[in-house]
């Protein structure tokens, strides 16, 4: 590691997920709009699981470390903003060469979008084009004046490369600045370009993390415990996961129960700090039984992150392109750390694992 890098930086944008009320029509539009490949990991949500219908739960593209995904929701989402708009948005990587061909794309397979708009706007020069899934979620491809490496290194059959950033909705920037620059070694973006009333977190590969000031939090985030699971991925070197974690443990507090039995109201749940929580995976489930705390984190406007490890590819040692380390590996780092490492059966059956189960109290 570069002796200049901040510890615990962040690098990329690993993955993605929104929510959805269709998963078949979802997963047409996500093969559509970017060219992404399957591989499906199922679950069954108690909705699904009475009328006997299996959810994919993600797809990405095999060989890359950019992955988009959705979890089927359990209530009809409320309407979207118009394009542009709603918050949160994921954007992906293009070159400004096939802006053209990406517009023709949308257009054939009937994807709601904007024209290309030329903007400096969240922090970068370039062109930006807003389109939407079949639920109102937004998207943005987005052509830099300047690409990064290892941007469009792994890129899709349609050429959509790496996640460009993610736009979301704070009520207090300067709090929220605080937040990343102390647990994800993210600092504070000073430029004239930028617009008023927006913070620009940029990683130390490639790409942004982007907040708009806004009056009230936005209605579709895994914060709000109607919803299921919404969150972003942030990668870190592989070295630097667990410590990231640590301390964010050592600072911020744990949710007092499951999200979702907590029955708070809106206004209580956006109220509440920021904190680590429950990933409902089947690892984050096995992560908070082995160590009580959670491996999901969530900002001071309930959107929701975890941590992905990076195994650096280039010989050089740069976050460029990096292998995404899974979390099974460091679960079974956690568990020894803890000295529970000898529990009969601590991996047994973990990918079959049904993570929308009902809990016992």
């Amino acid at each position: 590691m570069n002796d200049v890098e901040p510890r615990g930086a962040v690098h990329w944008i690993d993955h993605y997920v929104v929510g959805t009320n269709d998963m078949g029509a979802w997963v047409d539009w996500a093969v559509n709009a970017t060219g992404i490949t399957r591989r499906p990991i199922i679950g069954l949500t108690t909705a699904a699981r009475k009328r006997n219908i299996k959810i994919t739960s993600f797809l990405w593209w095999d060989g890359g470390s950019c992955r988009i995904g959705a979890f089927l929701q359990p209530e009809i989402y409320p309407p979207a903003k118009a394009l542009g708009e709603d918050l949160p948005r994921c954007g992906f990587y293009i070159r400004p060469e096939d802006i053209d061909m990406h517009l023709r794309r949308l257009d054939q397979h009937k994807i709601p979008h904007s024209g290309a708009i030329r903007t400096a706007a969240d922090g970068d020069d370039g062109t930006i084009i807003y389109f939407a899934d079949p639920d109102g979620n937004q998207y943005e491809f987005w052509a830099p004046a300047h690409m990064p490496e290892g941007a469009m290194e792994i890129a899709t059959e349609e050429k959509v490369g790496r996640i460009s950033h993610c736009v979301y909705g704070a009520r207090d920037l300067g709090r929220t600045a605080v937040f990343f620059e102390k647990y994800c070694s993210i600092a504070p973006e000073q430029n004239s370009k930028t617009a008023e009333g927006t913070l620009v977190l940029r990683l130390r590969a490639g790409g942004r993390l982007v907040y708009k000031l806004v009056d009230k939090v936005d209605e579709r985030v895994s914060g709000h415990g109607t919803w299921w699971d919404m969150h972003t991925a942030l990668t870190v070197r592989e070295k630097e996961f667990l410590p990231n974690y640590r301390r964010m443990w050592d600072g911020i507090p744990e949710e007092d129960g499951y999200k979702a039995d907590l029955n708070l109201s809106l206004e209580q749940q956006e109220a509440l700090p920021a904190r680590t929580g429950l990933h409902r995976s089947p690892v984050g489930i096995r992560w908070k039984e082995i160590c009580d705390r959670g491996d999901e984190f969530y900002d001071w406007d309930c959107h929701s992150f975890h941590f992905m490890g990076g195994k650096p590819l280039k010989a050089d040692g740069s976050m460029a392109l990096y292998e995404a380390i899974e979390q099974e590996e460091y679960l079974l780092a956690l568990a020894e750390s803890l000295q529970k490492g000898a529990q009969p059966g601590l991996m047994n059956g973990l990918r079959n694992e049904n993570p929308f189960k009902p809990r016992e109290n």
